[in-house]
């Protein structure tokens, strides 16, 4: 089959008269797959003799960047040229003979559509003057009515003049409405025929595009070489292509007796490029091309005062007192005027890590954009398990781990099982090689948690308080149903003052082993062992006060 090219010049030098041209047949044999991309290499044997030639590489089904190609290998060779081509079959004589047919019944189809779209619209025109005529008529009978009416009280029109008056008004309107009636069924019709033909164009239409589909299509790179003397060896090139992706995908396995956290980690990767991975070595990597290479300096913070503008009701005082000779201003405040922030967004912050994985060998990736996954490893982690549970609420179990290996754990989906048992589908966040993490096996049945609100007194609560002055008591209890022993943690929190009149003031027996929780204010925690069968309470209270005249507001 002959081809049509379409060359793009990466880079051109003057050379002179090639002697051959040689195709080489490539395979890809290695692939880096990133979040979103992949870097491709190809591999192709080459045997010339001294000379120039242009060494062809065709093979490639897809377009790729032509910036990011690179070319390696090719001993006993200068490369003095590259160049990006792109080519398709040319049609052969019973393909060029079909499209011209089908050039000229599309051309045919048309032609009766165009016809078929007049003969509606003229069919239209009738209907518009038959609905002229009703309307004329409706109009010509009405006054006809009047004047009849007239005559017959005069006497001077008779009774058969008048009835074959109303007989022509009749007819003459029923022939019109016969008429339009006539026009709407030829126009659905005429539609109908349409239809057809416009069916039949389109299916004609995809026949003439079946002829050259855009995967007939390849793409290839051609080089300018020289060789003193004859060459033989591997010639290597690589180029970056979007179709690609990879997400990492775990599964957290918890054994709540062993106190034992095993973790399979598996990648997902697809890419459609149409042509398969199947003998290549695939490594999947953090990288991000075409990520922003490099900083950039803040912008000047340019600070200025102005004066501050009145209020509108100023103005509108203003305006008044302007008109007896008296205007008076606030004097001007310091303004500071920042420059916007320049906000930029990440899905995930690799914290400048780059890390990579090679699959297994053997590993086959289809082009056709359908997922591949592969496990890639599995690792044990001893874990402090806890039962925790936050203002009353269900207790959870709780796994806390050290990633003691000496890779990260990159962020991704996430399936959970307790002993065994699916818990649920999560993402889990990156936990860096030596940190320590925390994940959720899902709820326990049996440690019930109660918060009861024992006493609430305001304003409106009697003479112990005032209008300014709120007192809340409040009483958790934790029983322990189950059949084994938990390390219990159970949260709360106090009102958090960030105004100096407003006062807390908070008491709890026992005294919360932790207050602000992980920085967050007021959020405390109660840490102990709670057997089975056993149960503790604790009582806790806080009150408020602020000055008169004002408002309590505090958050749901």
């Amino acid at each position: 089959m002959r081809y049509l090219l379409s060359v793009s010049a990466l880079s051109l030098v003057a050379s002179g008269v090639l002697a051959d041209e040689f195709t080489l047949d490539s395979t890809v044999n290695a692939v880096t797959v990133y979040g979103q991309g992949a870097t491709i290499t190809r591999t192709m044997e080459f045997d010339v003799p001294a000379g120039q030639h242009n060494l062809l590489i065709a093979d490639i089904p897809y377009e790729f960047a032509p910036e990011t190609l690179q070319i390696t290998g090719g001993e006993g060779l200068t490369i003095t040229a590259s160049q990006i081509i792109s080519q398709r079959p040319a049609l052969e004589g019973p393909q060029v003979a079909r499209r011209d047919e089908l050039i000229r019944n599309i051309d045919a189809l048309e032609a009766q559509i165009r016809g078929k779209q007049e003969e509606s619209a003229a069919a239209g025109l009738v209907i518009n003057a038959a609905s002229a005529r009703i309307k004329l008529l409706e109009s010509i009978g009405g006054q006809q009515a009047q004047a009849a009416a007239g005559a017959l009280e005069a006497q001077s029109i008779s009774t058969e003049t008048l009835t074959a008056l109303v007989a022509l008004v009749g007819s003459e309107t029923l022939r019109a409405l016969q008429d339009a009636q006539a026009a709407r069924t030829e126009i659905a019709n005429i539609n109908r025929e349409m239809q057809d033909l416009q069916k039949q164009r389109d299916k004609l239409r995809e026949e003439l595009a079946r002829l050259i589909k855009p995967a007939d299509w390849s793409y290839g790179v051609s080089l300018q070489v020289s060789a003193e003397t004859a060459a033989s060896g591997v010639l290597q090139i690589s180029y970056v292509v979007n179709e690609a992706s990879w997400h990492p995908v775990y599964r957290f396995m918890l054994d709540t007796g062993a106190e034992r956290l095993t973790v399979q980690r598996s990648v997902t990767i697809s890419q459609s490029t149409g042509e398969d991975w199947a003998d290549a070595a695939i490594v999947v990597s953090t990288a991000t091309p075409y990520s922003s290479g490099s900083f950039a300096l803040p912008y000047p913070n340019l600070a200025r005062y102005e004066p501050v503008p009145p209020p509108e009701d100023m103005l509108r005082l203003s305006a008044r007192d302007n008109a007896a000779g008296s205007v008076a201003y606030a004097a001007p405040e310091v303004m500071v005027m920042e420059e916007p922030a320049r906000m930029a967004g990440a899905e995930v912050d690799f914290q400048g890590i780059t890390a990579s994985y090679a699959l297994p060998d053997g590993t086959v990736v289809t082009g056709n954009a359908e997922e591949t996954t592969v496990a890639l490893s599995k690792a044990g982690f001893d874990v402090d398990l806890s039962a925790r549970a936050s203002m009353g609420g269900d207790a959870f179990v709780v796994a806390a781990w050290t990633n003691d290996s000496d890779e990260p754990y990159l962020p991704g989906p996430a399936t959970y099982f307790r002993d065994g048992a699916f818990v649920r589908n999560d993402a889990v966040e990156m936990v860096a090689a030596g940190a320590t993490a925390t994940l959720g096996f899902g709820k326990i049945d049996g440690l019930q948690v109660r918060r009861t609100t024992l006493r609430r007194e305001d304003g409106s609560s009697g003479v112990i308080t005032t209008s300014n002055d709120r007192r809340v008591d409040y009483e958790l209890s934790v029983e322990n149903t189950g059949n084994r022993a938990w390390n219990v943690v159970l949260y709360d929190r106090v009102p958090v003052s960030e105004q100096e009149e407003l006062l807390v003031d908070w008491s709890a027996r026992p005294r919360p082993t932790r207050n602000d929780v992980d920085g967050r204010r007021g959020v405390i925690a109660w840490d102990f062992a709670l057997d089975s069968g056993a149960s503790k309470v604790i009582r806790f209270s806080y009150e408020l006060q602020w000055p008169e005249g004002n408002a309590l507001r505090m958050q749901p």
